[in-house]
């Protein structure tokens, strides 16, 4: 188990938001930084909103607020903090200065990790100091209930501060993927895009809405997808010879032109029926009540899925 106690969570938006409420549900003490001392009130009303589901999937009793403190000097966020997780906007120019900046008044042997969702470690760390302790550690939303998290090491990141990233990952109850070297986008979001730029040539070309979309993966795949990824759901598709008779039965599928992976213009025709489609998916409840649909059903299907992967794994 890790010995890291003392995280800095660097930007309170959507993601750092949720890398707080998942430290504290884990006992860590969290130094979190943003530039506005209002964003507080905003960020304590969310840990409490999410809370209920936090406490439910980690078998958690109580909130400790007093592990919780909020500062906007960036300097003071940082001198007690063994483990650093930024969270800024992606662009390369900003992550590479803010970086910079963290590597100065950080700890020389604190571990910075950014949430960078696509970016190369080796360029946003290219100024940082003691560049080998730099390392991605990309999440996935809601960051405080979902368990991946791909750790993605620059050129000169050393295997030691990797290795401990890991750890700490693991004391928060995250499953860590280890991507072997930096590649744009990494391993989830590449997979993700190609998805996501496929449903915008089918929506532009008028054969399906967004609801429509999202019940084809909801009602089909993603069942399967929660348990098993894509290659292992194929594997079973094969058959007795698994995935030997799978690719002599589908692989010749690959040579049709099924998928168009370069993305569509994004027009305003095309953005409109994005927006429409889905604003009338949500049938007028707000962001919040949707979050807490899923993040009730997130905590019910992580509950149920443990009891199946002893099974498999």
């Amino acid at each position: 188990m890790s010995s890291i106690k003392k995280v800095a969570i660097i930007g309170t938006g959507v993601i750092g938001t949720g890398w707080i409420i998942r430290c504290l549900a884990h006992n860590k003490i969290v130094y979190a930084f943003d530039k506005d001392l209002k964003l507080k009130k905003n960020l304590i009303s969310e840990i409490k909103r999410t809370w209920p589901h936090v406490k439910k999937l980690f078998n958690k009793k109580k909130l400790n607020l007093n592990n919780f403190h909020f500062f906007t000097s960036i300097e003071q966020t940082l001198k007690d903090a063994d483990f650093i997780q930024e969270c800024a906007t992606e662009n390369y120019s900003l992550k590479t200065k803010l970086i910079s900046t963290i590597g100065k008044y950080a700890k020389s042997n604190s571990i910075i990790a950014s949430s960078s969702s696509g970016l190369l470690p080796t360029r946003i760390y290219s100024k940082c100091k003691n560049p080998e302790r730099g390392i991605i550690g990309h999440p996935f939303n809601p960051v405080y209930l979902l368990p991946a998290v791909e750790i993605v090491p620059g050129k000169r990141t050393s295997k030691k501060n990797l290795n401990l990233a890991k750890k700490f990952y693991k004391s928060i109850s995250m499953n860590p993927i280890m991507v072997k070297n930096e590649l744009p986008g990494y391993l989830s979001d590449r997979l993700q895009e190609a998805l996501w730029r496929e449903g915008l040539h089918i929506i532009n070309e008028g054969y399906a809405t967004t609801e429509e979309l999202d019940r084809a993966i909801e009602d089909g795949p993603g069942l399967r997808w929660s348990l098993m990824g894509t290659f292992l759901t194929f594997h079973l598709a094969g058959g007795k010879t698994g995935m030997k008779h799978m690719l002599e039965q589908f692989g010749p599928a690959l040579k049709l032109p099924w998928t168009k992976l370069k993305a569509p213009n994004l027009s305003k025709k095309l953005s409109s029926r994005l927006i429409s489609g889905t604003t009338k998916q949500a049938k007028g409840k707000s962001v919040a009540m949707i979050s807490n649909i899923r993040d009730q059903y997130l905590v019910d299907i992580q509950k149920l899925r443990k009891k199946y992967e002893k099974k498999l794994r």
